[in-house]
């Protein structure tokens, strides 16, 4: 074989083993916890922004610039009574990804506290136990089964609201009525297991 086709073969060879040049960043999702970017981890309440940006390679916006104050109401998970209040946000953006940290009193100390997922062609997204972005009719209350009223299924299914695990889901339904997931946030616990 001369070296021309020889070098020729090892090209063809490396592009077909490298996936013709797609490269893809690997993000698993750990309920509760944070995720494992490639080989990185970034984690619920520990892992500051700057680091956030250092591991996602992107501009450092640690600085307290783009800080918005949001209003929100809910419910209280002990007692059902209507609440609400002011938090302090800024959010990390990277490809189809929003890393979101808060804080109720402070500016100048956010904590991360939900990262949020969709699809997104250049990445490779799944779960510490095996749901991907893209999979189609997931069984999710297999892994996650509801155990605790703050646990929520939407009625339709597209929507899993999953507290007690600190983990939620999002679904789009197909023609054919099949559901496919397209979204997954990891965020932190509400640990109430005194029924439904």
């Amino acid at each position: 074989m001369t070296f021309r086709k020889y070098f020729i073969l090892a090209v063809f060879n490396l592009s077909f083993i490298g996936g013709f040049g797609q490269t893809y960043d690997f993000v698993k999702v750990i309920a509760g916890k944070g995720i494992v970017f490639n080989s990185d981890s970034i984690l619920l309440f520990k892992t500051s922004i700057r680091k956030t940006c250092e591991i996602l390679k992107i501009k450092d916006i640690s600085n307290n610039i783009d800080i918005k104050m949001v209003e929100w109401d809910g419910y209280k998970p002990e007692t059902q009574e209507m609440t609400g209040g002011t938090e302090w946000i800024k959010e990390v953006r990277f490809k189809n990804m929003v890393i979101e940290f808060s804080s109720d009193t402070d500016r100048k100390i956010l904590k991360l506290r939900r990262i949020r997922i969709g699809e997104d062609k250049t990445m490779k997204i799944y779960t510490d136990n095996g749901f991907e972005i893209g999979e189609i009719n997931p069984n999710i209350t297999a892994q996650y089964p509801i155990v605790a009223r703050n646990d929520y299924i939407s009625d339709n299914l597209l929507f899993y609201n999953l507290y007690s695990y600190g983990i939620s889901f999002k679904l789009d339904k197909l023609e054919n009525n099949d559901l496919r997931l397209v979204e997954i946030s990891t965020h932190y616990k509400i640990l109430d297991r005194n029924g439904l």
